[in-house]
């Protein structure tokens, strides 16, 4: 009888510290695909007019890997600019969370300002800052399974209802190769 208990008890730690590895595991995801071939050059166009060439790079961390699109305009007419970053990610494992996208911390809200729900993907979120005057911007953010995609769109003179628009098409011609 002990040592059928034995037994039980060496499996069962075993089974615990099995679970509390994985659970506790960092996996790096494959890359996703590069971002800024997913955007059609009229999109920048239209949102960044004058604009200069786009500039990529990667932000990857412990269960993540991501690329980053960043175009701006070069040139002003009368104090008018306009810069729009757009980020593509990929999740993995990491600190006991899974790689879905909505499990992450922090990335789908914002403290101290008010986020307002979009209908696209799993879920998506954004929130305005800034004035008219020097430039309001948006944040987006959109999850699609393991993929989260992050716009910041800043543009001088534009009504908010644009910038959501504008903001909401940039993340939908991502996803939409995904």
């Amino acid at each position: 009888m002990r040592v059928v208990a034995l037994a039980v008890c060496v499996l069962l730690s075993a089974e615990i510290g099995g679970w509390q590895g994985w659970r506790n595991a960092t996996v790096d995801p494959p890359a996703p695909p590069a971002v800024c071939p997913l955007i059609r050059s009229a999109v920048f166009d239209l949102l960044v007019p004058a604009r200069g060439a786009l500039r990529t790079g990667e932000q990857n961390g412990p269960g993540l890997r991501s690329n980053y699109c960043l175009a701006e305009s070069v040139s002003t007419t009368e104090g008018a600019r306009a810069e729009l970053w757009v980020s593509l990610g990929r999740y993995g494992r990491h600190e006991g969370r899974g790689p879905r996208c909505v499990d992450r911390d922090g990335l789908l809200t914002v403290v101290n300002n008010e986020n307002h729900p979009v209908a696209l993907g799993d879920r998506a979120v954004y929130f305005i800052a800034g004035d008219r005057e020097t430039g309001r911007r948006i944040n987006f953010s959109a999850c699609f399974g393991t993929y989260g995609v992050l716009v910041e769109y800043e543009a001088t003179g534009a009504a908010d209802t644009a910038m959501v628009a504008s903001a909401t098409t940039v993340a939908q011609e991502v996803l939409s190769w995904l």
